[in-house]
């Protein structure tokens, strides 16, 4: 591969991270905060009225999913999802691009897959409507959807950035200083 198409591979595979994400960033920061006021407000209404906002309850339903997928997707591009590197060190670099390639490939495919299947369900489930906020029951599944394509989107710039890495360790490699 040349020089000038490697430089290429990385730039792209740098700017579908950035937006993968902050994307996610603001996902689950939005998310998390969304069920922090509602679920304080419920708190605090019920505090001084003895009674419930009712609305609230369904908030958890609708925003936890986003929650939990943007979180996924992070791990996913921190490199910081549960992994087993013990018989890393005895592959040649070689073999371990060829390994985490072949890896990526099949993340991909499956994530994918889940992505299409997802867009499945969305339409059969797409009718459901929580009855106080009545916002529809595919709000909650598209996160799935999202979650799915972020992971493949992710995947695709890890294969990028294998490609053009000098050392397929470091694709990826959760910083070390944060564990210390």
């Amino acid at each position: 591969m040349r020089s000038s198409d490697s430089s290429l591979l990385t730039k792209v595979a740098v700017h579908i991270d950035r937006a993968v994400l902050i994307t996610s960033t603001l996902v689950a920061t939005v998310s998390l905060l969304v069920l922090f006021v509602a679920l304080s407000l419920e708190v605090i209404v019920r505090y001084i009225t003895n009674s419930s906002l009712g609305w609230t309850t369904e908030l958890p339903n609708i925003f936890f999913p986003w929650l939990v997928m943007g979180g996924i997707v992070l791990a996913a591009q921190k490199g910081q999802h549960i992994s087993v590197t013990a018989l890393l060190g005895f592959l040649s670099p070689g073999v371990t691009r060829c390994l985490f390639i072949v890896l990526q490939l099949i993340l991909l495919v499956v994530f994918a897959y889940l992505t299409v299947v997802g867009e499945k369900v969305i339409a059969i489930t797409g009718s459901e409507v929580y009855p106080m906020t009545k916002v529809s029951a595919k709000w909650a599944y598209y996160s799935l959807v999202m979650g799915f394509g972020g992971i493949a989107c992710t995947a695709v710039t890890t294969i990028l950035r294998l490609l053009t890495a000098k050392d397929p360790l470091s694709v990826r490699a959760r910083v070390i200083e944060d564990d210390v």
